[in-house]
Order: C-alpha cells, then sequence, then structure tokens
C-alpha cells in the first residue's frame, strides 16, 4: 500500500513551475521502511491541515525516533483558497519525493510560472529539532537566491537605497502581522517598486524581524539595483520587483530623502544556467527547459 501511494505522488501531473529544492545532508532513508511510511503519512495530511488553517501554515511529526519525520509547510498570503493552497503543499511533497528520492530531508520552494499565483514552501527532516520555531535562523542550510541579469535603469545609489528602504518597511509589517507574519508593500518610485515579505507565522515578532533583516542584509549595492530578486530560507523569505506578482499591496509608501544604503559587502549572486540538472539549489521549470542556479561571487 506504501508503494503504491507513493507511485500515485510521482505520477501526479505538475502544472508548469518554477521550484527551488534543496536537498538535505541527513542521509537516506531505506525503500519500503518505517522512516518512508512516515514520511508518506505527512504527505498525505500536512496540505489539508495548512490550507485550513487561517494562518495557511501546519508543522506535525509522524512516527517515533529514530524513524520520526518532521515537516512544516505555509502557503504564501494571499492565497484565495483552500484548494490552491492544499494543491501547492501536495506537489512540493511531489516535487521533493521526485528529486530528492530517499533522502530524509528535503526543502522545497514552489513556485509558479504565472507570478500572479502564489507559491508556497515545504520542509521535511528527521532532526529532532527541525521544528523549534528558533532554530535554523541564522544557518544557510535551507538558503536559496535568485535574481534577475538585468538592471533598473536610473542612479544607482538612489534605487539601492529605495530598494533597502522598502524591504526594511515591508518586512517590519511582515514581523508586526500576527495573523500571518506576511505582508506586501508598494514603493511609488520611479519606477514602481513591489516588495513581499513573509516568516513562519509560529515565529515570535523579533525572531521574524531578525530572520528577515538578515535576509536584506544579503542585498547589497550590486543585488540590489536588480529589476528584481528574491532570497529565502525554511523560516522566512523576502522578494522584490518592478512589477506586481502579489495579490493586492497592503500598504504604499513612498522613498524617503535618507534612505540607508544598503550594505557594501561580496554576495552570492543566483544565475541561471541551461543543460545541467543538480538535486541541491536548482530551478526547474517544467514544459520549457531545465536550469541550475550557479554560485558566483561578485
Amino acid at each position: 500500500m506504501l508503494g503504491v501511494l507513493l507511485l500515485l505522488l510521482l505520477l501526479m501531473p505538475l502544472p508548469a513551475t518554477a521550484t527551488a529544492q534543496l536537498c538535505g545532508s541527513g542521509g537516506s532513508y531505506v525503500a519500503n521502511g518505517t522512516y518512508e511510511s512516515n514520511l508518506a503519512a505527512l504527505a498525505s495530511t500536512l496540505p489539508a491541515n495548512a490550507s485550513s488553517s487561517p494562518q495557511l501554515f501546519a508543522a506535525a511529526t509522524a512516527g517515533q525516533s529514530p524513524d520520526a519525520v518532521h515537516a512544516l509547510a505555509l502557503c504564501r498570503g494571499d492565497f484565495a483558497n483552500d484548494t490552491a493552497c492544499r494543491d501547492c503543499v501536495a506537489a512540493s511533497f511531489q516535487h521533493a519525493q521526485r528529486t530528492c528520492p530517499s533522502d530524509k530531508a528535503a526543502t522545497v520552494y514552489y513556485e509558479y510560472d504565472n507570478d500572479q499565483r502564489p507559491g508556497c514552501v515545504l520542509g521535511f527532516s528527521g532532526d529532532d529539532g527541525f521544528l523549534n520555531p528558533a532554530a535554523n535562523l541564522t544557518g544557510n542550510g535551507t538558503l536559496f537566491q535568485a535574481w534577475n541579469t538585468g538592471n533598473i535603469s536610473g542612479v544607482a545609489s538612489v534605487i539601492a537605497a529605495g530598494v533597502h528602504e522598502l524591504l526594511t518597511a515591508t518586512s517590519e509589517d511582515a514581523a508586526a502581522n500576527v495573523t500571518r507574519r506576511y505582508a506586501t508593500v508598494v514603493m511609488d518610485s520611479a519606477p514602481t517598486l513591489y516588495s513581499l515579505a513573509q516568516c513562519t507565522p509560529d515565529l515570535s515578532a523579533g525572531d521574524c524581524q531578525a530572520c528577515l533583516q538578515r535576509l536584506i542584509g544579503m542585498v547589497n549595492a550590486t543585488t540590489s539595483v536588480r529589476l528584481g530578486g528574491r532570497i529565502f530560507v525554511l523560516r522566512c523569505n523576502v522578494r522584490f520587483e518592478t512589477f506586481m506578482f502579489f495579490d493586492h499591496p497592503m500598504r504604499r509608501i513612498s522613498p524617503s530623502s535618507n534612505a540607508p544604503a544598503p550594505p557594501t559587502g561580496k554576495s552570492t549572486l543566483w544565475f541561471l544556467s541551461p543543460s545541467i540538472r543538480r538535486c541541491t539549489n536548482t530551478i526547474e521549470r517544467l514544459q520549457i527547459h531545465l536550469l541550475v542556479v550557479v554560485p558566483i561571487l561578485i
């Protein structure tokens, strides 16, 4: 029965997506063993639990140590209905099973080709501390970055300061949102800038803010003038674009004349390179072609 369930998960058709997955380093599980059975149990229950939650979030454990599996799922805060959230989490489990086969741990950042359609985050692991809200806030084990290779036209220092100000305002709003730890902000600049920030809602306001500020600190003077970019870790994520990629803005702001300058240190840029496929730090665009994220220090 277990094998049939996992086979059905693998055979379900995937919509065209842009997905990043990071296969964990926690070892592999034995086929048809207890760990696989516990993972299958979570794959069958967590999508519905997340979609039925007012926070669009769920965390659960299946089984007992040493075969316990811990998982969490978070849908983006602007999902319009429960079905879409459930389907996204279910597809993320399917994607993890297909691209990280037999891995005890995996993280999936699932996004759709249509930027107006929200995505979701899924992570699972056999680590007993995996679901601790304060754990893994400073590590880079689930870090993923993607940047548009084009630059915004204009004075670089002004654009960079505006992007940094926008992301800071968005992170503050997300941390203050006690329901979903989610926020969207639009900056009336030239061009208009759009941003989103989100944390898992089990984080405190302080931990959410700290998680987001760490990611914003990775947006340096070079990456902040890109036409768009996103940074994910399991517990929080930020994104900015020059087009509206969410349902509606929760706040509008104007750039200030004394916006803080972004950091000037080195950062890792993730460019999309065709033809190579890996299970770690990859983007896959189905129905188009396979891409890999290649780190380049600048």
